[in-house]
């Protein structure tokens, strides 16, 4: 075999093909796949059949990796197939693509590539580009033909709707479309129905494809319309028109197939479609390039468009199902308000302000206005990652030896029971049927056996308030099933430990106790952490690698992280596979600008959040019902308080009073004396240690805060 050494820098070589032989290669079907015939086509079809690969991939809406595999694996099969050269660089590696190709390095790592002589000449002769079109006999012989070369697009789609449209499982079908009766001119992708599709056709010679949005059919003919179903994604549609990949499929000639009036007004047993038509000739030939831009739109931006609709239309969705069902009255605070709207465009949100702002109250006040569940976790310096995500814990076996346990942390438990809920996977009388069932058998040992091998055993419970398993009744054969495990079997119906055991412990209890699961239609329910006083912590000792699968644009399995112990989790675990942060889960985090922590809150963590200063005269309306007969001379008293801070050098706004130490006034009968000598006084004194004059500054405040409502007073007197 001739060995043909190049320069490192150099892409050209004498030719090793001759005409000949491509004209033999290029009509062996058996060789010649539709990517080779692809990618040496829109090469062919350039000025002087020569470009960069990534001006070729861009013009073809196709990835510059994939036409790069194309000519690597057509050039390798060529050496391969002739078996009488071999090139290689200077360091003994092999080079494919001279064997097709003459390069030239144009810009940077760009390089130009150019058809050799002899191949262009075979690719003439034999009139290639028409030789390669397709004969599409109908519109079955189109889908099975995509169906086949779209490639690992099939299984991406099927999970990306499993997700989209909250199925438990991915349909067993292999292909993207279906088409199931020769009646029909059109196929819609496989499980597609009251939702967006991508749909294809053939009439008259003509393809069409794209979106669809179907109102003829029906899944449940007695709850909904064709257009109650479908309207959502319609809407969804229209509001992403101009988003990048509509615009981007609209300049390759995509379109509505209506007008866009008759189409936000849709009508029953139609069909729309945001789509595009390409042509057959007469013999109804297909061009090989006209195909692959079938694939590539359905491979790239159409396949972001379905998603994107899909995703808002489950928004709409769940929106009009909130709105359907009786929910807490509409928010009518303009500051509540606010802060609803930063937490559902940010998912996470800092209360920062001055100490007694109500910080902490706004955001558990948020909580109950959106119905949604919420957990407090106080920050502290001692508060690490363990306490947080997960950490290992000590415990106590039977026989009282100490060992150490995976044991989840408050976040980690938080977000289970999100994901439950999204998933309709929570028991709703668990502890109740738990309770009952080893009140029940700890004053009599319960016999059962395994459902495929009828093994008996006993079941007993240990001090622990977990289940023991007794084999054979032999009491040094043990096993324990905690009370997690027989929890999650119910919830997920999955456990890889002590599985026969744990399905006849599970069968007994529900045959005898009646567990049920929670009524979880409002899917797009909230679940709201509230972290207090967060600046107090340390923020990277808590959150470890959670940094990433925190950030918004992360929520969700597009912010799987591997977490520090992920070695040591059960199989059950539904975080087994990387731990992220389910999509209805809101956090928001409260801080005093003036704590010494602060600084600590690095800027990585910042950006991740959005912020929200509480002003103290933002937040006067706490008051409204506790202290009315004070609250007039307590604002006064207030505003020349803070007013006062302020005029101190060193001080700002960050330095108020809140209005919520007024509320202790309630405890002393509105004695405005007694709150400044238990409450205020101490805590303006800190404002000022280390000042020289700290006691006459104190004296100044003092007098401020004495004088305001008095000085109100005389003038309301003297007018009168």
């Amino acid at each position: 075999m001739q060995q043909i050494i190049v320069k490192n820098n150099d892409y050209n070589s004498p030719p090793q093909v001759t005409k000949q032989d491509w004209l033999e290669i290029l009509s062996d079907d058996n060789f010649m796949t539709n990517n080779y015939k692809y990618a040496l086509s829109i090469f062919f079809l350039e000025p002087n059949h020569k470009a960069t690969c990534k001006y070729v991939a861009e013009k073809y809406n196709t990835s510059p990796f994939s036409l790069s595999g194309f000519i690597t694996g057509f050039s390798r099969g060529v050496q391969e197939r002739l078996n009488r050269f071999e090139i290689t660089n200077e360091e003994g590696a092999k080079t494919y693509w001279l064997i097709t190709m003459l390069g030239k390095k144009v810009a940077g790592n760009l390089f130009e590539w150019q058809l050799r002589d002899e191949l262009v000449e075979a690719i003439q002769e034999l009139d290639y580009i028409n030789a390669c079109a397709i004969k599409i006999d109908s519109i079955g012989h189109l889908v099975s033909l995509i169906n086949q070369d779209v490639g690992g697009l099939r299984k991406d789609f099927l999970i990306a709707r499993k997700e989209l449209s909250g199925n438990q499982r991915i349909t067993n079908s292999k292909l993207l479309f279906k088409h199931d009766s020769e009646d029909r001119d059109w196929a819609i992708n496989e499980g597609a129905g009251t939702e967006v599709q991508y749909h294809i056709y053939l009439s008259d010679n003509t393809i069409g494809y794209g979106l669809g949005f179907n109102t003829l059919y029906v899944r449940f003919k007695d709850e909904k319309t064709p257009i109650e179903y479908i309207k959502p994604y319609m809407d969804a549609f229209i509001a992403l028109k101009n988003s990048d990949e509509m615009t981007k499929l609209a300049v390759r000639g995509f379109a509505l197939n209506t007008g866009e009036d008759a189409f936000q007004n849709p009508i029953e047993n139609e069909h729309y479609l945001f789509g595009r038509t390409i042509a057959l000739d007469n013999e109804r030939q297909l061009s090989l390039v006209d195909y692959y831009s079938i694939i590539n739109d359905l491979k790239g931006d159409l396949f972001e468009a379905y998603k994107n609709v899909f995703k808002l239309a489950n928004e709409f969705n769940m929106t009009e199902q909130q709105s359907t069902k009786i929910t807490q009255p509409p928010i009518t605070n303009p500051l509540l308000q606010e802060i609803s709207e930063l937490l559902l465009a940010n998912k996470n949100l800092i209360l920062t302000g001055a100490p007694g702002t109500g910080k902490t109250y706004l955001a558990k006040m948020l909580a109950e206005a959106w119905g949604a569940e919420y957990k407090l976790i106080q920050f502290h310096p001692s508060y690490d990652y363990t306490d947080f995500v997960e950490g290992l814990r000590p415990i106590q076996s039977e026989e009282g030896e100490v060992g150490f346990e995976l044991r989840d942390g408050s976040f980690k438990k938080f977000c289970k029971e999100a994901l439950k809920y999204q998933n309709n996977q929570q028991l709703s009388n668990f502890d109740e049927v738990y309770q009952k069932f080893i009140d029940d058998i700890s004053e009599q040992t319960l016999e059962l056996s395994t459902p495929s091998q009828n093994s008996p055993f006993n079941v007993v419970v240990n001090s622990r308030d977990n289940i023991t398993v007794i084999l054979s009744n032999e009491a040094q054969n043990q096993i324990t099933l905690t009370r997690s495990l027989i929890q999650n079997y119910f919830e997920t119906r999955k456990s890889l430990r002590w599985k026969p055991y744990l399905v006849s412990v599970c069968k007994y209890i529900k045959d005898n106790y009646d567990p049920r699961m929670t009524n979880t239609e409002d899917k797009g329910k909230k679940f709201i952490l509230i972290l207090d006083e967060i600046n107090r912590a340390e923020i990277s000792k808590v959150l470890g690698e959670l940094f990433f699968s925190i950030d918004p644009v992360y929520r969700g399995k597009s912010g799987r992280v591997t977490t520090q112990y992920a070695n040591l989790q059960t199989e059950e675990d539904v975080f087994k596979d990387g731990f992220y942060i389910p999509d209805n889960v809101y956090i928001i985090g409260t801080m005093n600008d003036i704590d010494r922590s602060v600084e600590s809150f690095d800027f990585a963590m910042r950006r991740r959040f959005a912020w929200k200063e509480i002003k103290a005269e933002d937040r006067l309306s706490m008051w409204e019902g506790q202290i009315d007969k004070w609250a007039e001379e307590a604002k006064q008293r207030l505003t020349a308080l803070n007013s006062a801070i302020e005029a101190v050098q060193g001080l700002n706004n960050a330095y108020h009073v809140g209005p919520a130490y007024f509320l202790k006034l309630a405890n002393y009968d509105g004695d405005f004396d007694k709150l400044w000598a238990y409450h205020l006084e101490s805590l303006l004194f800190e404002y000022l240690r280390g000042y020289p004059d700290a006691d006459e500054q104190l004296a100044s405040l003092k007098s401020a805060y004495d004088n305001a409502y008095k000085s109100v007073a005389a003038d309301a007197s003297y007018d009168g």
